[in-house]
């Protein structure tokens, strides 16, 4: 008979914990970006206009990346993908397809970014990554090869996770003194640098 130690329950519970963090602030940055899309006095006024402006690409990257956020949780549960296969492998290709929308609208409004240059870079950057994560993702789960496959998706939502990370550190730097001119070239930064760098932490760990 195998006997679990303490320190794997530990870390199993830890792990359940953070799963259901994780998956309640991409509820919230989901709801939030659909709000900002159909709520005229919601959101700041200089990026909505913008999307606006272009609705077809503004949906791209508001409902894209709330599909990706709420979904990648999901495709990190290991009961999933062993007692419903073809859930995994579906609910991975709309994650992926969500992306690429996501993706494409967020290069479409970097260069025109509220946050100067700071953001033009950082965001375009950002969508460069989310997409060349996501190809890797799919070309490796492609190849069957799995272990790589997990390891680009961990790496791919840690991006798509910069939909949660923006909004809470945006909302932490003004509620510390900065104004959202200030605020907003630091998050377009932070954002998802912090999240890369902790995944890849995660990732040298396992």
């Amino acid at each position: 008979m195998s006997v679990i130690a303490p320190q794997d329950v530990s870390r199993s519970r830890w792990l359940q914990v953070g799963w259901v963090f994780m998956l309640l602030g991409a509820m919230l940055a989901a709801a939030n970006a659909i709000l900002f899309m159909n709520i005229d006095a919601y959101g700041h006024p200089g990026i909505k206009s913008r999307f606006i402006a272009t609705e077809i690409a503004g949906w791209m990257h508001t409902l894209g990346g709330a599909i990706a956020v709420v979904l990648g949780p999901w495709q990190f549960l290991s009961r999933v993908r062993v007692r419903w296969p073809r859930v995994h492998v579906w609910t991975g290709r709309v994650y992926l397809v969500a992306v690429l929308s996501g993706a494409l609208g967020g290069l479409y409004f970097a260069p025109t970014s509220v946050g100067g240059n700071p953001g033009v870079i950082g965001f375009g950057i950002l969508a460069v990554f989310w997409l060349y994560t996501g190809a890797q993702a799919y070309v490796s789960a492609r190849r069957r090869d799995f272990v790589a496959h997990r390891r680009w998706m961990i790496r791919n939502y840690s991006l798509t996770f910069a939909a949660v990370t923006l909004r809470l550190e945006l909302g932490l730097l003004q509620v510390s003194g900065l104004n959202f001119d200030v605020a907003f070239p630091i998050v377009a930064w932070s954002s998802w640098v912090l999240n890369w760098l902790a995944a890849e932490m995660w990732l040298r760990r396992q």
